[in-house]
């Protein structure tokens, strides 16, 4: 080897390790203002979230709720995959003045307000460590492909659990022109799956940030946090407020019921749309109560939308995975009936389906028509099997 490619090598690797060397330094240095925010924040003791979750008394125990729900769990299941509409890429090329939504599934929201682009919890394949994703596969297909949407200008994270936060969508975000906003600690992951740590923002509850005259606010949530089993409640988890000249908007993350709503409406209200998580109510005491796993009953989901001041309610949280001992469509069924009772109206579009807020909005209930078809498909069957 001649003594200039020598040269010319010896070059390339000390930048390379000059490169590696900045990163390291960012990141150390991320590290140490991330822990010098927990260990200010009213939210966090020894280095731990405050929980606040629920304590409800049930005759299991925890090991025996983990066992009826994996050995039952099947039966809750849709028969078949459900339906969904294919996201219409083309149309959202174009930024959206108005307020339009597509809701990609679960819990995961496709946002434009004022012509800004908002990712919140993107999720696309499955919601569990990679070890037991064949348990958390999707119900329904994901309508449309992270490659295929138009690059967000921010993605929002309520909190680290896998159906909310997934490491493959993170990394493919990570060598484009895209702000994470999240909360206080989940940056940690961020970094680690190479996300720059310029392009994340943590937020402790009540801080905001004006996104080209959209203004983003962490809120409270009630819930917990963890993806291993020592890092429980080592990073906060959150609601999140979009407030714009065309519309305001209130995302729940994941939360059981509390004051908490009763507080962002008094301070951040009132919202023309709320994206609420819900569960199935309980009946005839026979299930175990969601708000011990930080969750909401289909009336606590209700109320919740009431205190805080909303118009219309949009539920997630639901249909695309199996993560309670209910019916996959039993939240929204029962939800119907609290809506019924306060009169609030539903936003229940297919997954994959944008609704354009400035226009009418037409709801049905998509899913009841799906089990009326496949009902009639399965008694067809039948019919034909018994001749």
């Amino acid at each position: 080897m001649n003594s200039q490619l020598t040269s010319s090598l010896n070059t390339i690797i000390k930048s390379i390790r000059l490169t590696l060397d900045d990163k390291r330094a960012q990141r150390i240095q991320s590290e140490q203002i991330r822990q010098t925010r927990i260990e200010h924040s009213p939210q966090f003791i020894n280095g731990r979230v405050k929980s606040n979750i629920p304590s409800v008394e049930t005759d299991d125990s925890f090991f025996g709720l983990l066992w009826k729900f994996f050995s039952t769990r099947s039966q809750y299941k849709p028969k078949h995959a459900l339906p969904y509409q294919a996201v219409d890429t083309n149309k959202l090329q174009s930024r959206s003045q108005a307020l339009r939504v597509t809701w990609l599934g679960h819990s995961s929201l496709f946002i434009e307000v004022d012509k800004q682009r908002i990712l919140i919890d993107p999720v696309f394949e499955y919601a569990a460590p990679r070890f037991s994703s064949r348990l958390f596969k999707r119900n329904v297909a994901a309508p449309a492909s992270k490659e295929a949407l138009p690059l967000p200008d921010v993605i929002l994270i309520s909190h680290n659990h896998y159906d909310h936060l997934e490491e493959s969508t993170a990394r493919y975000y990570a060598s484009k022109n895209v702000m994470f906003y999240v909360p206080l600690g989940v940056g940690r992951y961020l970094e680690k799956w190479g996300i720059n740590p310029d392009s994340i923002q943590e937020f402790d509850w009540w801080e905001n940030q004006i996104l080209n005259g959209v203004q983003i606010t962490a809120t409270p949530a009630n819930h917990n946090s963890a993806r291993g089993l020592f890092d429980g409640n080592k990073t906060l988890w959150a609601s999140w407020v979009i407030k714009a000249e065309s519309g305001s908007v209130f995302y729940s993350g994941d939360t059981a019921y509390g004051a908490h709503f009763k507080a962002i409406g008094d301070k951040l209200g009132p919202f023309d749309l709320t994206f609420m998580e819900v569960a199935a109510n309980v009946k005839g005491g026979k299930r175990f109560p969601v708000e011990a796993w930080g969750h909401m009953q289909a009336s606590h989901t209700m109320q919740a939308h009431l205190d805080v001041q909303g118009d219309k309610l949009f539920p997630v949280h639901w249909s695309t995975y199996e993560l309670f001992m209910h019916q996959w469509d039993e939240p929204v069924n029962d939800l119907i009936g609290e809506a019924q009772k306060t009169s609030i109206e539903l936003v229940t579009p297919f997954i994959g389906q944008s609704v354009d807020l400035s226009q009418p909005i037409s709801t049905h209930y998509w899913w009841q028509e799906s089990s009326k078809v496949q009902n009639e498909i399965d008694d067809s069957l039948c019919l034909i099997k018994a001749r």
